[in-house]
């Protein structure tokens, strides 16, 4: 068994409890570095709600939420195709737009996939997948001709699709999955929402990020106010402005 680390992994989170998760704006910020960027994934990585989801989902980070940690999105960019290429993680497309990506380690995506199938009749075909496409390829998706070559007819797609490991992008490809994702996607969009809502009706804006730690998730935010944070600034919905009593956040300019 290998011996390192993924960004997923039970001691990950372990010692993330340990100490005070950072959020957006609070020094340090990792830097641009392939050791910065790996170390925001492990930080995002460990807010995400294992137990909403009954550790049924590999925790996954979307890629712009590194970008509240790393300025410098080239650099995040340049090293997650890095630990793509590797066989590290695989990046995959949510439905959440073109350009939003999310992040998964291949190690517990194997792992959580294979144990939704376990003892199943589509276990073979989806052992055969992992390791005929999903080990062999890093591509977002695959194309019909692709999966011919590879092995799998318009039988086994079906069975893939229904499985949850593809999703349909046109006529004759699929985007490569994670079952159960859209659980997480619907928690995520309800999250958006119940946070931008907190913030529109503050008396304070912008509002000081010390006072949106210490607030309990309002309802719909099950997925944690700092994983949230992490997406609305990465993805520019919510700003954070230095300041003399520390780091403020205020909604992005329409």
């Amino acid at each position: 068994m290998s011996r390192r680390r993924r960004f997923g992994d039970t001691e990950s989170a372990l010692a993330a409890k340990r100490r005070r998760p950072e959020l957006p704006g609070e020094p340090p910020r990792p830097d641009g570095s392939p050791a910065g960027v790996e170390a925001a994934l492990g930080a995002v990585s460990a807010l995400f709600p294992r137990r909403l989801f009954g550790d049924a989902l590999p925790p996954l980070v979307l890629r712009h939420q590194l970008y509240s940690l790393v300025p410098d999105r080239t650099a995040v960019d340049r090293h997650l195709n890095r630990l793509r290429d590797e066989g590290r993680v695989r990046l995959l497309h949510l439905g959440l737009g073109p350009d939003t990506l999310g992040v998964v380690s291949l190690e517990l995506y194997r792992e959580k996939v294979l144990a939704a199938v376990s003892g199943s009749p589509r276990e073979p075909l989806v052992r055969r997948f992992l390791e005929a496409a999903v080990a062999a390829s890093p591509e977002l998706g695959y194309e019909r001709r692709g999966m011919g070559e590879k092995g799998f007819g318009d039988k086994d797609i079906t069975q893939l699709v229904a499985a949850g490991l593809l999703t349909v992008r046109d006529a004759g490809s699929w985007w490569l999955a994670v079952p159960g994702a859209g659980r997480f996607v619907r928690a995520l969009i309800r999250g958006r929402r119940a946070v931008l809502s907190l913030l529109r009706r503050s008396r304070h804006r912008p509002v000081p990020l010390r006072e949106l730690e210490g607030l309990r998730a309002p309802p719909g935010a099950a997925l944690g106010v700092p994983f949230l944070l992490h997406d609305l600034l990465g993805e520019g919905r919510l700003h954070s402005v230095p300041s003399a009593v520390g780091p403020l956040v205020r909604l992005a300019d329409p």
